[in-house]
């Protein structure tokens, strides 16, 4: 069985530590649908793919979250694209498009942030990440020792 916590990364953008409490991936292709008048079929046609844009829950702990949260806003508002590391889906080039930041008075050392990324590329397809190759590899040495271990 996979152990999470060795396979998931430490999640940073620009060099800036965060912790990630949710993720998720907006993604897909651009359609044109053309329908006729009277006509009972659609046809679709491929105009390539969307922008990709990962909407990231973060957040920032500790005694130094106050400035954690400002050097966070420095690099989100510096111009160009940063390195984004996310725990699952590894780092890649990716520019900040906007951010909500979050503070309450009883969540005293806590500062959260909702923030939109736009990947540098927005090539098609999967690429497998250091935590996925380390699962599988890991994964792979267990079954061999397994059935190795059946022969004494």
């Amino acid at each position: 069985m996979r152990n999470w916590a060795k396979t998931l990364r430490a999640a940073s953008f620009s060099g800036v530590p965060f912790f990630v409490d949710y993720d998720e991936l907006t993604a897909g292709k651009r359609l044109a649908l053309h329908e006729v008048a009277g006509g009972r079929e659609t046809t679709i046609e491929e105009m390539g793919l969307s922008t990709s844009i990962f909407d990231i829950t973060l957040y920032l702990l500790g005694d130094t979250a106050d400035a954690q949260a400002l050097a966070l806003q420095g690099v989100m508002l510096a111009p160009g694209p940063g390195f984004l590391m996310l725990p699952m889906d590894g780092g890649m080039m990716a520019t900040a498009q906007g951010f909500r930041r979050s503070r309450g008075k009883d969540k005293n050392g806590y500062v959260g942030f909702d923030v939109s990324f736009i990947p540098a590329s927005n090539t098609g397809g999967v690429a497998l990440s250091t935590g996925d190759v380390t699962a599988t590899v890991a994964a792979g040495i267990a079954a061999a020792a397994s059935q190795f271990a059946r022969f004494f």
